[in-house]
């Protein structure tokens, strides 16, 4: 899950999100006296019946009880698997990103305590100043990136080697303007050199700052570098987004500790600036209210997170039934799964609670304009990727709203409206810069 967290201080125009980490006690090894050994490991807790090749590939299986299977830890920096001793409280935590503590038996980690990834230096902190020259040879600062309305720092791994680092930095370009438009100056920090991003900037014509950072100063200094990334990878950033104010105030953060899953500049637009709706818009006929389908992207590549919205518009005095309403049809947006995405569950807005004077009842009701959005991702998995072709693959995500719209009189039968929307989803880009200007 996307770890998105923003300061209390937040003005109005910004939701508020909080994302709760949870930790776990240090756990003492039995007969382990010497700890000058101690190291730290990162990565997903999976099933052992997975060998690293298949959890590496997101098998759907490597996520699930297997009976007589133990977890073990998948380092997705090296794809080692580790056993881990003793399993004790994380066999309730199968699927999630951990930072494990231990010392290294054999293939075995005896760990010392595990908590939850948590990324990136905290909302509420000053952004570290810094001083990088750019894929044009102009030195970028915190100065120079100000925005009216602040800056956006995108880290992330590699221009040369990582493909889904390259595919976010190409679909950050088309969202660039509509930060732009908002007073926000937007920049993406690696560890590649000035040469490795030039060329990468001038292959698929990107505009945005792409800031060098070889010896991973900055990297470090905001909290992203991977420690346990070694040979050509070592000073890579883990990759995500801050959003900081003119302040120089980190106000929010994006970071997720599956690095396969991005978001694009439009989904992290749609995040910030809520009221400005997406960039790709169509209408539908609906009974007693009006519905706009919209979703951030038109283009989706491995690994990217899109979102769909359903936008309702509700004529005057008219309601309908919010999710948790008992005796009446709640509004509930339905998406059929397809294979190319994954879907994580629809969010709806706050409710209003409603008085039925005729029934002497309180429902909760919507009212007005709300969005309900749906976020997905599209898979990482290599037996799909494999499907979407040189050329990509376009994709229909269908799915129906259902509901029940009541005015001041009548409540009117329980309605279903088909909806859909369609996405054309690209394969990774895996070739590598330039023999002479490569990560060795």
């Amino acid at each position: 899950m996307m770890q998105s967290v923003r300061a209390a201080s937040t003005p109005k125009r910004f939701f508020l999100c909080l994302v709760v980490f949870f930790s776990i006690a240090p756990l003492a090894v039995a007969g382990q006296k010497n700890t000058t050994n101690s190291k730290s490991w990162s990565g997903i807790l999976l099933s052992s019946a997975c060998n690293a090749d298949e959890a590496f590939m997101e098998i759907p299986d490597c996520t699930k009880n297997v009976p007589g299977a133990k977890l073990a830890l998948l380092d997705d920096t090296t794809r080692v698997m580790y056993d881990l001793e003793p399993q004790g409280p994380v066999v309730a935590h199968l699927g999630d990103a951990v930072t494990v503590r231990g010392i290294l038996d054999g293939d075995t980690i005896q760990k010392a305590s595990i908590e939850l990834m948590s990324i990136g230096l905290a909302v509420g902190q000053k952004a570290p100043p810094f001083s990088l020259r750019d894929q044009f040879g102009r030195v970028q600062t915190l100065d120079t990136l100000k925005g009216t309305n602040g800056t956006v720092l995108l880290f992330f791994r590699s221009a040369d080697w990582e493909p889904y680092c390259k595919a976010q930095l190409v679909q950050l370009q088309s969202a660039f303007p509509r930060f732009e438009k908002q007073g926000v100056k937007l920049a993406a920090i690696s560890y590649d050199t000035e040469e490795i991003l030039k060329y990468f900037a001038d292959r698929h014509k990107l505009t945005y700052p792409m800031l060098a950072d070889p010896d991973s100063k900055t990297i470090q200094a905001y909290g992203v570098l991977n420690p346990e990334a070694t040979g050509m990878q070592k000073g890579f950033a883990r990759p995500g987004y801050f959003f900081i104010d003119t302040n120089g105030i980190i106000r929010e953060k994006f970071f997720d500790p599956k690095y396969r899953e991005r978001l694009t500049g439009n989904s992290l637009i749609s995040r910030l600036f809520p009221e400005l709706g997406q960039e790709v818009t169509t209408t539908v006929e609906a009974p007693h209210l009006q519905l706009a389908l919209e979703q951030s992207d038109p283009i989706g590549i491995s690994g990217t997170q899109i979102t769909l919205v359903a936008e309702v518009r509700l004529p005057p005095d008219m309601h309908v039934y919010a999710p948790g309403t008992q005796g009446y049809k709640p509004i509930q947006l339905v998406i059929e799964p397809i294979p190319e995405v994954e879907l994580e569950p629809a969010v709806y807005p706050p409710s209003k609670i409603l008085y039925l004077p005729a029934i002497k009842e309180r429902v909760p009701v919507f009212e007005g304009t709300f969005r309900i959005s749906q976020d997905m991702k599209v898979s990482t998995g290599s037996d799909i990727v494999g499907t979407f072709g040189k050329n990509g693959k376009i994709i229909t995500i269908s799915g129906k709203l259902e509901y029940q719209a009541c005015d001041k009189t009548i409540c009117y039968p329980p309605t279903s409206v088909p909806v859909k929307w369609e996405l054309q989803v690209f394969s990774l880009d895996r070739s590598r810069a330039p023999m002479n200007i490569r990560h060795k």
